[in-house]
């Protein structure tokens, strides 16, 4: 029998234990030797923070076994010789609270040991041990701006059909894209400055978020601004049947959930290219493993945005944007980039019929290099 006022999950350490198989190190301590041995066993060897370990204590011939914290806190036990539990991080804790890695004459303490006590009974008879249980600690990144350079290959689809979907325009490329992106997170703000430069699209947006009101676990409520201005050459006049492009210039505001280096927001705003206005309805979130509290080696960018107008009711002017792109750290600044946006326009004309619609399908793939203080 197995009990405590905490209910771990077997689940997940089981699938794990399976998943890694004997990749996952164990350790064995003999906490009494003698004729009466009780053996205690971690897999793994050290807890990290936020995960689970599986311990196994044994004592043949023993009545009953207990763990207990050295608070007295959490205890878990078992009326049998083996006694087997799915130990926390946070064994011991009085309430869940983030920790991170001190700093001592220059060096990072990276482990901290727990103490537990260890009671094995015998027909009444009881013997108690003192054991540690190391718990590994996050160190917290200090990182509060990144600057990240990167060239890419992009490979886009992009076609154009009337109202009867018969294909006007065709194309299929690959061509080059060179990025520039800069972005600061510290205090109560999070800002973001980005460029783009390729053969047929260039671009720069700005993202500023600030902090209104402080929330548990690090998470914050604020106010999300995005502006940014976007030219895409490949619906120039000569190459499909529609009129010259502009420049887009696109601006919004809205709530937002902040955490240092993340940011999510829903905004509203205008979008404008000089001859007409549309309203515009945006979703973002980023994610800058540079400089979140843990520094990650993953920095995610998603976008949707709906911008429309042209119609009291339903709108025949359309324009729409989705894009996801990431980024993983292979080596110490270097990461390989990856994307895939898509965006698609209608443009009304006399007959409803005939409303012209165009789509830019993209793949993206390539690297990028990040300094960070």
């Amino acid at each position: 029998m197995l009990a405590s006022h905490r209910i771990p999950s077997f689940v997940i350490l089981a699938a794990a234990t399976a998943l890694g198989g004997c990749a996952i190190p164990t350790s064995s301590t003999q906490l009494n030797p003698g004729p009466e041995p009780i053996e205690l066993q971690m897999t793994p060897t050290v807890i990290y923070a936020g995960q689970w370990a599986e311990l196994v204590v044994r004592s043949p011939g023993a009545d009953s076994i207990a763990i207990e914290s050295e608070n007295g806190l959490d205890r878990y036990w078992s009326t049998d010789s083996v006694l087997r539990v799915a130990l926390p991080s946070d064994f011991g804790d009085a309430a869940p609270a983030a920790r991170y890695a001190p700093e001592w004459r220059g060096h990072t303490l990276q482990y901290l040991k727990k103490p537990v006590r260890v009671t094995a009974c015998r027909q009444g008879r009881c013997q108690e041990f003192h054991h540690e249980i190391a718990v590994k600690l996050p160190e917290r990144n200090p990182r509060v701006v990144a600057v990240t350079a990167g060239w890419s290959s992009v490979f886009a689809r992009r076609t154009i059909r009337d109202g009867y979907r018969t294909v006007l325009f065709e194309d299929a490329l690959t061509s080059g894209v060179w990025s520039l992106q800069g972005e600061w997170s510290a205090g109560k703000w999070n800002g973001r400055v980005q460029g783009l430069l390729g053969m047929d699209d260039r671009g720069v947006w700005l993202d500023l978020s600030r902090v209104l009101k402080g929330g548990g676990d690090g998470m914050s409520y604020g106010l999300a601004m995005h502006a940014g201005a976007v030219r895409t050459d490949w619906l120039d006049g000569g190459r499909s049947p529609l009129p010259s492009n502009r420049t887009v210039y696109r601006a919004g505001i809205g709530p937002s959930i902040m955490v240092k280096g993340i940011t999510a927001s829903t905004q509203f705003g205008i979008y404008t290219d000089g001859m007409e206005t549309l309203q515009i309805a945006s979703s973002r979130v980023s994610v800058n493993g540079n400089l979140t509290s843990v520094r990650h080696p993953v920095t995610i960018t998603a976008e949707k945005t709906f911008a429309f107008g042209g119609g009291a009711i339903v709108s025949r002017r359309q324009d729409a944007v989705e894009r996801v792109t990431g980024a993983i750290r292979v080596l110490d600044g270097f990461a390989i980039q990856f994307g895939m946006s898509t965006h698609r326009i209608a443009w009304p004309t006399q007959d409803p019929a005939n409303d012209l619609r165009a789509s830019d399908t993209s793949m993206i793939l390539g690297g990028q290099y990040s300094l960070t203080w």
